[in-house]
């Protein structure tokens, strides 16, 4: 298409990590449902979201990601009481040194998601999807994603 620029072909890689518990039934959910989200996303599926930790997170763009992003459980329905804090520190930390770095904060989202809704992760999703390709392509270069 003649009216395409570079940034509108570009189609962020996303990957993805999820809660065994509550947010990986949501992307169950989602699809018993049949419910569309952006194919963007590789997700990669932990016991705990309290096992993410700042260097997994850099690591993920060192391999090529445009961005991050993290489906957890809310606050009090941690299958392991402490997972979700420990990596909303995590991600505190990661926006941190991404900003230090020059590629901003918002490349890495957490999203607390209620068991089992599959129509909110798969908005949440294309959400983060959207804005990254905002965004543009991550400045670290790499193709091994």
């Amino acid at each position: 298409m003649e009216n395409e620029t570079p940034i509108n072909r570009f189609e962020p890689k996303i990957v993805g990590f999820v809660c065994n518990w509550g947010a990986y039934s949501a992307l169950e959910a989602a699809g018993l449902a049949k419910t569309r989200y952006a194919p963007n996303v590789r997700l990669i599926r932990l016991m705990c979201m309290g096992r993410v930790h700042t260097g997994m997170l850099l690591k993920a763009f060192e391999l090529g990601a445009d961005g991050v992003l993290l489906l957890g459980c809310p606050p009090g329905s941690c299958h392991y009481e402490f997972g979700i804090d420990r990596t909303k520190e995590s991600v505190a930390e990661t926006k941190k040194m991404l900003n230090l770095l020059g590629m901003g904060s918002k490349r890495v989202h957490l999203v607390e998601v209620p068991q089992g809704d599959g129509d909110f992760v798969a908005h949440r999703i294309d959400v983060f999807v959207k804005r990254t390709k905002g965004l543009g392509p991550s400045p670290i270069k790499c193709t091994s994603l």
